[in-house]
This record gives C-alpha cells, structure tokens and sequence, in this order.
C-alpha cells in the first residue's frame, strides 16, 4: 500500500475533521493566535484545526510535506527511508511551492541508496516559510477559528465588553462582531487601520520592516482618496509622512493617530454596537 494517496491534491479530497472542544478552554485556544506558529503546531486541536483553515485553503499539502519529512528523520532503516523519500517527493513536488536549490535537493536525496533528511532542510523552511508569513495570518483573522473560538467564548467575557472598550478589542470574537457591526454602518476601515498599527508595533523597532509596514499603513489608510482613508486631526497625517519621507520610523509613529481613531471608535460606533442585535443575541447564545 502506497504510504500517500497521490489523487489527494489533485482529486477528490476528503475534509479534515475539527477537533472537539472537549477538555479545552477559551485561554488556550486564543493563544493560538497571540503565539507563533511553533506554538500553533504543538498543541495537538491547534494543529488540527489549522490543518481545517488549510485544507478550506487548497494548501493542506504544506502542513504534510513538513509532517512527512518529520516522520522521515524518524525513520532507521535504509530501505524504508529511501522508500519514504520517493514518496515525499513523488507526492508533494507537484503541489509544494519550492525554489528550484531546494527542490533538486531534496529530488537528489530521494535518489540515494540512504537519504539524508538533512537535505530536506531548505525545502521545509521555504515551506514553514509561507506557513508563517501568509497561512498562519490568515487563519487567526479566518472564519474557522473565530468559529471554534466562539464555541469556547464564555458568557462573561462577552459580558465585559459593555463596561470596557478594551476588552472588547482585546478579544478576537468581539473584535469580529464589532468589525462586521462597523462594516455595516461603512466604518470598517478605522478598525483596519488599528489592526495595521498593532500589528506595527509588534515589528522589530526601527527595523527595515518597520519602515516598509509604515509605507504599507500610509499608502492603504492615510493617502487622499483611498477607499480605506481614515480621518484624522489636521497636522496628524503631516507628521507621520515627513518622519516616513526622513526615514525617522520608530513604535512611536502612529501614537497619536491611534489615539484619534480609538476615541471616534469609543464614542458613537461602541455605543451603538452594544445595543445591536448581534451583540445581543451573542449573549443569549453563550453560557
């Protein structure tokens, strides 16, 4: 019997199953997102269940080419690894996105009398790559696991969020209802830019990084004339395009922007969103 079933990318695939909420609390879960992607993969229901978000994804293939190659090192017999490689590469190559180095590479290993799971290196961490720096985002904002997530919320939780604005959006189900609340009153975009701040700050401070983000944030909610623009007090956006032109880019940046944007948000929008029907029938729903 073939170890992989070759037509599972390219036929009919079989969805993963979503592990259970069974033995396991809000905190844990939402740590999934506040953590890494390490963290992610080694608690056995965040895997699963970011192999669900992958397979809704059409890139389950990444998650098992890194599993399949963690069971290579495992392997001690000659035969049965060089077995196992040809597999590896017969069944991934044509799905896994890799440089042409690392693919030769791990070609090449399959090849021997006795491969060396070291040659399968460069090719996972390309793969482990576009896990962290696209896949793994994109779960933590995805519909699958702000679903499990709310499965798990408690009722007191959502409860806080009508006495304290932050912890409202501190909570990832909360931020979620509140963004498609905003959406509907057409005032989504001063959300986006307070996530796109966050997510600033948690860049390496005056790093290269930094600056291009700072460039990314300018460009998408402060540039006239984008569907995105957020408004902001006169002389605010000046500041921070003279500091982004002198290359003057540090955590401060955005500080009295997001200060702005989390007052407009406090006011009328919070407000408003607390006696909606959504936000309602969320506590009716939660124990």
């Amino acid at each position: 019997m073939a170890v992989f079933d070759h037509g599972a990318f390219g036929g009919a695939r079989e969805a993963p199953q979503a592990p259970s909420i069974d033995g396991i609390e809000y905190p844990r879960a939402a740590s999934w997102a506040a953590g890494t992607l390490t963290n992610l993969l080694s608690d056995d229901k965040g895997r699963q269940l970011f192999r669900c978000f992958l397979f809704d994804a059409l890139a389950e293939e990444n998650l098992n080419f890194l599993e399949a190659v963690d069971k290579l090192k495992k392997m001690r017999q000659n035969d049965e690894k060089q077995a196992f490689a040809k597999e590896i590469v017969d069944c991934y190559s044509p799905y896994v996105n890799l440089s042409s180095g690392a693919m030769q590479k791990i070609k090449t290993a399959a090849a021997t009398d006795n491969p060396d799971p070291n040659e399968f290196a460069p090719a996972c961490k390309e793969v482990r790559r576009l896990l962290e720096n696209d896949q793994f985002p994109r779960f933590r904002r995805s519909e699958c696991y702000l679903k499990y997530l709310e499965e798990l919320l408690p009722r007191s939780y959502a409860e806080k969020w009508a006495t304290s604005f932050e912890a409202l959006l501190g909570n990832h189900v909360g931020r979620q209802y509140f963004r498609v609340f905003l959406r509907s009153i057409h005032a989504e975009e001063n959300l986006r830019f307070w996530e796109a701040v966050v997510e600033f700050r948690a860049t390496k401070n005056k790093s290269p990084a930094m600056l291009n983000l700072a460039k990314v944030i300018l460009q998408s909610y402060l540039a006239e004339g984008q569907s995105n623009e957020v408004f902001l007090p006169f002389g605010v956006r000046q500041v921070i395009e003279r500091k982004i032109a002198d290359q003057e880019v540090d955590i401060s940046l955005f500080d009295e922007a997001i200060k702005h944007i989390e007052q407009v948000l406090r006011n009328d929008p919070y407000v408003r969103f607390l006696q909606s029907k959504e936000y309602i029938d969320l506590l009716g729903r939660l124990h």
